[in-house]
C-alpha cells in the first residue's frame, strides 16, 4: 500500500485511528470529523494515510526554529492499526510526511514519543533521527 496525502473526505475514516492513538496512550480522543476535515483543509495540520479504509496515518505540523531562520515539520501523529503493524507502513508513512515536509520547502523533521516508547523510539531511530533526551519541560494553558 503506497501513502496518499490526507484530504478533508478523509475525516470520518482517520476518525477512530486518532482515537485509537488516544487511547493507545491512555487518553480520550476530543477530536471529531468536523474537527479533522476542519484541520485538513485549512492547512493546521497535513497528512498522509495508507490504506482503503485507512490503516495507518502521519500528521504533520508546521515547525520552525526562528532563531535560526529554519522552516521545519513536527511529526505531531503516527499510528497504524494494531491488526496491520509489522508491515512497513509506519516505515513508508514516515517517509511520505518527510517528503510532503520537503515539498512545502522544510529543511528538518521533528518527532516526539512519550518518554519509555521504546518501540517508538527504536523506529525513529531505524529511520535515520537522532535520539535527544528530554531537556526542557512542557507547559500548557487553555485560551
Amino acid at each position: 500500500m503506497t501513502p496518499r496525502p490526507l484530504t478533508p473526505l478523509d475525516a470520518a475514516e482517520l476518525l477512530p485511528l486518532v482515537q485509537g492513538l488516544a487511547a493507545h496512550h491512555g487518553d480520550v480522543s476530543g477530536a471529531t470529523v468536523a474537527t479533522l476535515s476542519r484541520d485538513l483543509d485549512d492547512d493546521w495540520f497535513w497528512g498522509v494515510g495508507v490504506g482503503a479504509p485507512l490503516v495507518g496515518y502521519a500528521l504533520v505540523q508546521r515547525h520552525a526554529k526562528a532563531q535560526d531562520g529554519e522552516r521545519g515539520a513536527d511529526l505531531h501523529h503516527l499510528f497504524v492499526d494494531p491488526r496491520f503493524r509489522r508491515q512497513g507502513h509506519a516505515r513508508r508513512l514516515i517517509a511520505a510526511a518527510e517528503a510532503s515536509a520537503r515539498a512545502r520547502g522544510c529543511s528538518y523533521m521533528v518527532i516526539g514519543a512519550h518518554v519509555g516508547n521504546e518501540t517508538a523510539k527504536s523506529a525513529y531511530v531505524a529511520a535515520g533521527y537522532a535520539f535527544n533526551a528530554p531537556t526542557f519541560w512542557g507547559f500548557r494553558k487553555a485560551l
